[in-house]
């Protein structure tokens, strides 16, 4: 049965799809992760579909990162995704264009310390379309909370990479699913028409 979409209440969601996210992805460049993204962006927009960014960044300081998350622990010893460094910026293959709303988180899920939801409600979208690094992160954290809003979730699996193919593919097939419906580029697409 073929996807379908109902384009005005629908809203496409492109996540941490920043500098340093996308240098710590093994393998993003061969799996044309970006280049998909960029399909359904472009499809989206010819389709006047709510585009909405998330953004992960922070202090200079790091006092606004979950202090006892080991993730943040290495993002701050690493001295990654300062806000107002190149690092932190949406990577030039996906950037946002004029008008569409970025939204900056400093946890994981980005319903926790963005207004997104307000957003969502504002723009009347019942039906996400979520595409991110990484899937097991951004995407998952993401899912659950729509999910139990009661938005109806959609992940593109080529739209999608993780810091390891295994963590990428257990979120796809093990946990995902329970929460949302993967669906391949090519049904996305055609539904987005």
């Amino acid at each position: 049965m073929a996807l379908m979409l109902d384009l005005k209440r629908t809203a496409v969601l492109a996540m941490d799809l920043q500098n340093d996210i996308v240098n710590a992805t093994p393998g993003i460049g061969e799996k044309k992760v970006l280049a998909n993204i960029r399909q359904v962006l472009d499809r989206a927009r010819q389709q006047q579909v709510a585009v909405v960014h998330i953004t992960v960044s922070f202090r200079g300081d790091y006092r606004d990162a979950p202090g006892a998350s080991p993730l943040f622990q290495m993002v701050r010893q690493n001295g990654m995704l300062r806000a107002g460094t190149a690092g932190a910026e949406i990577h030039a293959d996906v950037r946002p264009q004029e008008g569409e709303p970025v939204l900056n988180k400093t946890c994981v899920d980005p319903f926790l310390t963005t207004n997104l939801d307000q957003l969502l409600h504002n723009l009347d979208a019942n039906t996400l379309v979520l595409m991110g690094l990484w899937t097991n992160f951004v995407v998952e954290a993401t899912a659950r909370h729509a999910s139990d809003l009661g938005y109806r979730v959609i992940v593109v699996r080529e739209c999608c990479a993780s810091n390891s193919d295994e963590n990428h593919t257990f979120a796809l097939t093990q946990i995902l699913p329970m929460v949302a419906t993967v669906a391949v580029l090519d049904e996305v697409l055609p539904a987005l028409a």
